[in-house]
């Protein structure tokens, strides 16, 4: 439960917790939803920020600009390979899932966030607007921009759209399910 993954990584429970989970690579953005969090803390100072998974030598570059951004308190890091017993904490405990990707081609971040109910901020490139419906299951943005991070993640929580986006979620994970995927191949 999202009680429980936060009681595990020690969040408290009225916070609204972001997650950026995988690899990290430079190709993913990160540096974008970093430079958001300057804007988000400032209108939802209960915010927080996990950023989960294994940095590509690059961790340092991101230090610095948490450090020089002055928002540190709204970060926190969990650098390294998760296994996937886990990954259940991370997605429990968030709200929601932001992949702010310059390029890609795909992700299974989106489906695992699915998995879990939880919505996802995209940005619009590869596959990722395919599978998320923009204002419904998530949020598609352009890329590179910051302030487009911003809006989304602001949007949601001060709209509450948690309960809105979960049933949309629950009606497009079934897209996605082995059910689904058995139906396709029978017919």
């Amino acid at each position: 439960s999202k009680k429980d993954g936060r009681k595990i990584l020690g969040l408290k429970e009225e916070e609204q917790v972001i997650l950026f989970f995988g690899f990290i690579r430079k190709y993913k953005g990160l540096k974008y939803l970093i430079e958001a969090m300057k804007e988000i803390k400032m209108r939802l100072p209960l915010c927080k920020l996990l950023v989960v998974g294994d940095f590509d030598g690059d961790k340092e570059e991101y230090l610095r600009q948490i450090e020089s951004l002055e928002v540190e308190e709204a970060i926190s890091i969990y650098d390294g390979y998760i296994p996937d017993n886990e990954v259940e904490k991370f997605f429990a405990a968030c709200d929601l899932v932001v992949l702010p990707y310059e390029s890609a081609t795909q992700s299974g971040i989106v489906q695992i966030s699915y998995g879990f109910e939880k919505p996802c901020v995209v940005t619009n490139v590869g596959g990722l607007p395919e599978v998320v419906l923009d204002g419904k299951t998530g949020y598609v943005i352009e890329p590179k921009s910051p302030s487009l991070i911003s809006e989304a993640v602001c949007d949601y929580f001060t709209n509450t759209k948690e309960l809105i986006f979960k049933e949309q979620i629950k009606n497009e994970a079934y897209k996605f399910s082995w059910e689904r995927m058995v139906e396709s191949i029978e017919k």
